[in-house]
Order: C-alpha cells, then structure tokens, then sequence
C-alpha cells in the first residue's frame, strides 16, 4: 500500500551523441533520450516529450557508465606518492607499514567521498572496492 506517490520525473536529453551498448538500441550520432524516474523509456532521433525537463546534449557522448573492478577509494589523498616504489612489497611496506598507521577515521572518511565523487565525474558508476584499512567498528562505519 503506498501512502504518498511524488510526481513523475521526466527528463529529455536533446541532440547527443549515444552510444547505447546494446545492438537492440544502437548508436546515434545526434538522437534524444527519455527519462522517465529512473528508466529510460525512448531512444531516438527527435523525441517529444511535451512537460519534461530538457537537457541539451549536444556536444555529449551517453553511453552506459564504466565499472572500475579494483580500487582503494581510501588512498585517494594519497595518488601518485608511490611512483618511485618498485612492486607489491613496496606498496605494502610504504602503505600499510607507514602511512595507513598514520590515517583516522575521518581520513578514511574523505579518501572514500573524494574517492568515489572522482569515480563519477570520471563516468564510473559501479566500483569494486578494498578497504583494507579499517581497524574497528568506527572506521568501518565510517568508511560506508
């Protein structure tokens, strides 16, 4: 039984450039998408969809979102500082022997936000993630 019903969201992407993924669909060089809540219910050329909300994605590529199968979202303050460490025993001498030791809650906190806001604003919607680093009950709140 639902109580309170929200209004259908409805939202056309004008004019983009798509790359369904999916032989079905296709790909489009200048084609519109409909958006209706969390479904997409029409791909093609010149769309209507009358009260919707309209998103011009001309000069955008769509395509179906990347999924990152191995990451630490936790070291992400951390990029680039191993460049000069030469295999797995560097990386576990350097990160877990010494700068994990030295990561709080909050740290986790961020590297996991900062982390994951990257992943999407890089198309990354699905991540398998290790968080390796978590030594009790709060961090590991914290952390999700």
């Amino acid at each position: 039984m639902k109580f309170f019903t929200k209004p259908m969201t409805r939202i056309l992407i004008k004019n983009a450039t798509i790359l369904s993924m999916d032989a079905a669909v296709g790909d489009f060089d200048d084609a519109d998408i409909l958006i209706e809540d969390d479904k997409i219910v029409a791909v093609g050329p010149n769309l209507e969809a009358g009260d919707a909300e309209v998103v011009n994605g001309r000069g955008r590529i769509v395509m179906p979102g990347f999924v990152n199968a191995h990451i630490h979202t936790w070291e992400y303050q951390l990029r680039g500082i191993g460049a000069d460490w030469v295999g797995f025993r560097d990386y576990v001498a350097n990160m877990h022997g010494n700068l994990a030791t030295r990561y709080g809650v909050r740290d986790v906190y961020l590297g996991n936000l900062l982390g994951s806001l990257n992943q999407l604003r890089n198309g990354t919607t699905t991540i398998v993630d290790w968080c390796h680093i978590l030594r009790d009950a709060e961090m590991t709140d914290t952390a999700v």
